[in-house]
């Protein structure tokens, strides 16, 4: 693929160009291309970019490389990245994961290699890249560092969007482009080649760069315009913009194969994010994107108005739906699908805690009230978000089952000392009534010893017991921990907690099960990730619920439904950094501490637009001894199935295609099948208990928002507790 080193005029079209474009979307039946707009330098790129607001000339191959600056840089990110809790895996994973290995701290070190011995990047661009492929060969979305020069700047989009349809659901998908299928489906052409590449290569080859699926499927899968990307708000497929491949030069323009003997010529274009106010050449460049600020900008939360009908975008109208669309549900009412329920998860994290939580309780009792006997749980596009949410989600749907939850973290040093200060810092007599509010943020987190439960949900009582190292791959880890939901000010407490009553505790441990685990199907896209995977094992694993996987690469092998990071929660270097902050303000901080934490700084912080690490590794249920990490455990969807046409531009067509197969006697592409019943359990923390709710509740269904209850400004300390979405 080009590089910008050597192709440096790549241009932003003026709007008569894009005009042009428009007019000739479904022309290259007929035109074979159009023209690809070039002009010659006159002045120095970045002066262009300063100077017109409608066309960029990329300037950044001409910033100079600062290497004083970039070394402070690489050495700034190490003690940071030795919290990423899979090194080890990732440098030697298990034979069926589907990526090479990657040394990380390898190769960071021969980044640092470089620079030292000088003469291999000719200028910082081609050091941030370098340094940027070492996180985005991770394929996790828990882990990465966005360089400012590479992020900050501009990001590179394409002027198409693509779709791999089959053509009766049985037949292996193709790709097409999508306008010309909401144009005229049954014409549409097939792209058979894009830059001269097999159109399937091609789209596996760019993706494969820099995904954070972990899947194969599901990082394929994130190429192409799906309905619930463009309602979940991700993009409309990573082909023509957004995903961590934004970042990588896709040349100056892209060139379309089709099977009926036409091509298609479209410019790409930087999308300009950055202020280039006052950049005339390299070095005034680097002044403006690279020279680290001290000033943080604070953005407060502000109330939407509640509208009086709100649905996600190109979805039907719901039945309720948080303000946000995050949540919403749905009843079917093409004929024989009348008793179809569906909820949809588009994130576990909302603009409010409590509505999401109101708006599934509200949908599930009134579904059964209204005679829905199947439910289908949609997590197409559902980056993860809020921890204790999937939790609370899990058990609305199975109040009887106390789900286990096993993560540990990997205990570099600067990890260990920050939780040997908490530890110290919080005394025998603690009380949460009268300590101040910086002492109870230290007893709230994981660094005390107090706090999480073991795995017999019991508390840990010493430090040894949480922290004394428990070895694999030659690595130390902390002991196995769960989430302990007796805690008021883990989950009801306003400040410090979720802000809500967990399903299945405290006031609401009596609620009644709606549905049967074999009456629910939940259904994928591979995008799932984060707390989506937690909320997905326990409902596989503990409760025997089954699960379809749509789309994959062009093949009719099972997919895995779960495609995303299925680790357990991330944490952001800033967090990291405000931790041993904390600590190294204790007096309980030894010489010997102070030394260990003074390795954290915020250089690497604020050189990046992003920098983020997976804190925890999930152990599913029968990994608890070797300890193989469930980022690496494969784990099928029951049963696959393609995306089709009327799929495009109709969600519905989706919900009826999953329905069929659940319960209407449908073919699944592969898969061991979704005939009646549920899963096997590999977990149970205690029976199920298959009670079916009695309607005794007069609700109303009329009011399609749910009024809020809280809308609360987070601080960061309890977005490094209670979790976020994958960084994208």
């Amino acid at each position: 693929m080009p590089s910008p080193s050597k192709t440096l005029s790549v241009v932003v079209s003026v709007a008569s160009s894009l005009s042009s474009l428009s007019s000739t979307t479904h022309g290259h039946r007929s035109t074979s291309t159009t023209a690809v707009t070039t002009a010659s330098h006159t002045v120095a790129a970045c002066a262009v970019v300063s100077s017109l607001s409608s066309v960029a000339r990329v300037a950044s191959p001409s910033v100079p490389l600062n290497t004083t600056a970039a070394l402070q840089y690489v050495n700034g990110l190490e003690p940071y990245i030795e919290w990423q809790s899979d090194l080890e895996y990732l440098k030697d994973p298990p034979a069926e994961y589907f990526y090479p290995p990657l040394d990380v701290m390898g190769k960071l070190a021969s980044v640092k290699s470089n620079l030292q011995t000088g003469g291999v990047y000719a200028n910082e661009y081609e050091f941030q890249q370098d340094l940027y492929q070492i996180f985005a060969l991770a394929h996790d979305g828990h882990f990465v560092v966005y360089p400012d020069l590479l992020s900050s700047a501009f990001d590179w989009r394409r002027q198409r969007s693509l779709v791999s349809i089959s053509s009766d659901g049985v037949e292996i998908p193709k790709i097409y482009i999508y306008e010309d299928i909401i144009a005229s489906p049954s014409t549409a052409s097939e792209v058979t080649e894009i830059n001269g590449v097999d159109a399937v290569t091609y789209a596996e080859d760019w993706i494969y760069q820099a995904s954070f699926n972990q899947d194969a499927d599901a990082a394929y899968n994130s190429m192409f315009f799906e309905k619930a990307y463009v309602a979940a708000g991700v993009s409309k497929g990573y082909f023509s913009s957004g995903g961590r491949i934004r970042y990588i030069y896709p040349g100056s323009n892209t060139t379309f194969a089709f099977e009926n003997g036409t091509t298609l010529v479209t410019e790409n274009y930087a999308n300009v994010k950055g202020d280039f106010t006052g950049v005339t050449d390299g070095k005034s460049f680097y002044q403006k994107f690279c020279v680290p600020t001290t000033t943080e900008s604070v953005e407060a939360t502000v109330a939407a108005p509640v509208a009086a009908i709100v649905t996600a975008s190109g979805y039907p109208t719901p039945v309720v739906i948080t303000n946000d669309t995050i949540v919403g549900g749905y009843y079917l009412s093409e004929p024989g699908f009348e008793d179809v329920a569906v909820l949809t998860l588009l994130a576990f994290e909302s603009e409010s805690v409590a509505e999401f939580q109101a708006v599934s309780q509200t949908f599930l009792a009134g579904a059964v009230r209204d005679g829905k006997t199947k439910l289908i749980v949609d997590l197409q596009a559902n980056a993860g978000g809020y921890i204790l949410q999937g939790y609370d989600q899990f058990r609305q749907l199975f109040p009887n089952i106390v789900q286990d939850g096993n993560s540990r973290m990997r205990e570099s040093d600067t990890f260990l000392t920050i939780s040997k200060i908490f530890s110290e810092d919080i005394t025998a007599d603690f009380d949460p009534n009268t300590a101040s509010a910086d002492l109870i943020q230290q007893y709230e987190t994981w660094f005390n010893y107090r706090h999480d439960y073991n795995t017999s949900n019991q508390p840990f009582l010493t430090f040894e017991d949480k922290f004394a190292p428990h070895v694999y791959r030659d690595d130390n880890y902390t002991n196995l921990m769960r989430w302990n939901l007796n805690d008021p000010l883990t989950t009801t407490n306003s400040t410090f907690g979720l802000g809500i009553e967990v399903s299945g505790y405290g006031s609401l441990s009596n609620i009644t099960q709606p549905f049967a685990a074999e009456d629910i199907v939940m259904i994928y896209d591979g995008f799932c990730a984060s707390t989506c995977t937690i909320f997905s094992e326990f409902m596989r694993l503990q409760a025997g619920v089954k699960s379809i996987a749509f789309g994959g690469r062009p093949n009719s092998d099972p997919i895995q439904g779960v495609g995303g990071i299925k680790g357990a929660q991330v944490t952001e270097f800033s967090d990291i950094y405000s931790y041993a902050q904390t600590a190294l303000s204790s007096s309980n901080a030894t010489p010997e501490d102070i030394a260990t934490l003074n390795r954290l700084t915020r250089f690497p912080i604020d050189r990046s637009t992003d920098s983020v690490i997976n804190l925890r590794d999930a152990i599913l249920p029968g990994n608890e001894e070797d300890g193989i990490p469930s980022q690496y455990v494969l784990e099928e969807a029951d049963c696959r199935l393609y995306w089709t046409a009327p799929m495009i531009t109709n969600v519905e067509k989706v919900w009826e295609a999953a329905a069929t197969a659940a319960w209407g006697g449908g073919a699944c592409v592969a898969g061991s099948g979704l005939s009646y019943g549920k899963r096997s359990v590999q977990s149970l923390s205690s029976s199920i208990k298959d009670k079916r709710p009695v309607a005794n509740q007069k609700m109303e269904r009329n009011t399609l928002v749910m009024e809020r209850e809280e809308n609360m400004e987070r601080d960061a300390f309890w977005r490094a507790r209670h979790g976020q979405k994958v960084t994208f």
